[in-house]
């Protein structure tokens, strides 16, 4: 199967092959060789073959990036014949099984690193020439390391599983530098359970704090409870712990105040004197991402159910009845196609930027406040909508589990595929005939 180019591949081939690296490729002419040795045999990949020549270009690129600085003799060898022999092996594996890239593809990143060289392809490839590096196995170099893009992305991408826990542990281990310059004003309950306490003692402390949790997560005042059931000593003033610095506060406290949203109820926190429960009352400092919301309520006439010009006539007798003061909610319970909302009068609750299709939108962020909207459409049918409130939002506890799925999802889908590419190098013949280019160890 035919693979069509796509700018993701085009910029993982930047980042393989970025221009400071191919700049300094075009300027080190590598070292004068035998002719004879330019036509030896490197090492045997199954049935095909790298040479000495294909060796010494990939030792020269590989001497012109930063990140490879410290490579020298039997270890620049070893580095440059293991990228060759890795490319030979998925190129194999992607002919077995039908998965190729075409020329287009080829040309169109080509010229993308001949443009982060500044250069028109005339240019470059008169460098090239000048340099030493011939065209035709810079495009092959090229079409190999999209082949290994295109097999990543087979290979990992959809069976990696990144848990909750997971997430929550690496956010913790990130915490102080998540929370760097917050200030929190905060109540607190405490649950006795002190570092000696049997184990009788720490459970019962343990059980008893997770009930008051879920009492003040269920709307009884905080305050009260405190007063009533906290063992610390500002329990006489509702908890109340004032504003306290990040820096400041236990660790286990940071843990937990790095995901939490204002007026947000901590998990019950361990540490050495005992369980807590934290409500978070302000927070003022650091870096937050704020994004805008709105709480919406629409009336839907789908055109699936209505025929296009039946819709149409419905949603403007809708609309003018909103126009002549008739209720909102009732008109939605009887009229909408959106059943979830129609239940609840239309309302869709608070919206996010990016939530809704852009048809919908554009009408909820241009509308103003307590106004109804004239009809217009999406996908789904006809629409009005009416924005009921808007607020700028703390987006940073969802921002920041975002992050941290991504990397732990890359971080799996790297160690699975590396994994991969080993058990591929296991099952296949490699005859290593160039002096020094045997690898010390298993593939990195």
């Amino acid at each position: 199967m035919a693979i069509n180019s796509t700018q993701s591949l085009m910029t993982t081939w930047r980042k393989c092959l970025p221009a400071a690296l191919l700049m300094g490729a075009l300027v080190v002419v590598s070292h004068p060789l035998q002719a004879e040795a330019l036509d030896q045999i490197a090492v045997v990949v199954n049935s095909e073959v790298v040479l000495y020549s294909e060796v010494q270009q990939r030792m020269q690129m590989l001497r012109a990036s930063k990140a490879n600085k410290n490579l020298a003799g039997a270890d620049l060898t070893r580095a440059a014949v293991d990228e060759l022999v890795t490319e030979r092996l998925q190129a194999q594996y992607a002919k077995e099984n039908g998965i190729s890239v075409d020329d287009a593809m080829v040309d169109r990143a080509m010229e993308s690193i001949a443009r982060q060289n500044r250069m028109d392809m005339r240019t470059f490839q008169a460098a090239l020439q000048k340099a030493g590096i011939s065209m035709t196995a810079l495009r092959e170099q090229t079409r190999r390391k999209i082949t290994a893009d295109l097999l990543r992305k087979q290979i990992g991408g959809s069976k990696v599983a990144v848990s909750d826990r997971e997430v929550n542990d690496l956010i913790a281990s990130q915490s102080q530098k998540i929370t760097a310059g917050e200030r929190y004003r905060l109540q607190h309950i405490l649950v006795t359970a002190p570092n000696g306490a049997t184990i009788e003692q720490v459970n019962a402390a343990r059980n008893k704090a997770e009930d008051l949790r879920k009492r003040v997560a269920n709307g009884e005042d905080f305050s009260n409870v405190a007063k009533q059931f906290s063992d610390n000593n500002a329990a006489n003033n509702g908890g109340d712990l004032g504003w306290q610095a990040a820096d400041a506060l236990p660790s286990s406290f940071v843990r937990a105040l790095s995901l939490m949203q204002v007026n947000d109820i901590s998990p019950v926190v361990r540490d050495q004197n005992g369980f807590h429960v934290l409500k978070l009352l302000e927070r003022e400092g650091g870096k937050r991402a704020l994004a805008a919301e709105s709480r919406v309520r629409h009336i839907l006439v789908s055109t699936q159910k209505y025929p296009p010009a039946e819709a149409k006539q419905k949603i403007d007798a809708i609309y003018q009845q909103l126009q002549t003061g008739a209720e909102f909610a009732q008109l939605a319970k009887a009229n909408s196609d959106d059943p979830g909302s129609a239940a609840r009068g239309g309302d869709l609750g608070w919206a996010k930027a990016g939530q809704m299709v852009a048809a919908f939108e554009q009408a909820m962020n241009t509308q103003a406040l307590h106004t109804v909207s004239q009809p217009f459409q999406t996908q789904f049918g006809w629409h009005v909508l009416e924005v009921l409130e808007r607020k700028q939002a703390d987006q940073s506890a969802d921002q920041i589990r975002e992050k941290a799925t991504s990397y732990l999802g890359g971080r799996k889908e790297e160690e699975q595929y590396k994994a991969w590419l080993q058990s591929l190098r296991n099952g296949a013949y490699i005859d290593y005939r160039m002096q020094g280019a045997a690898p010390n160890l298993q593939l990195k």
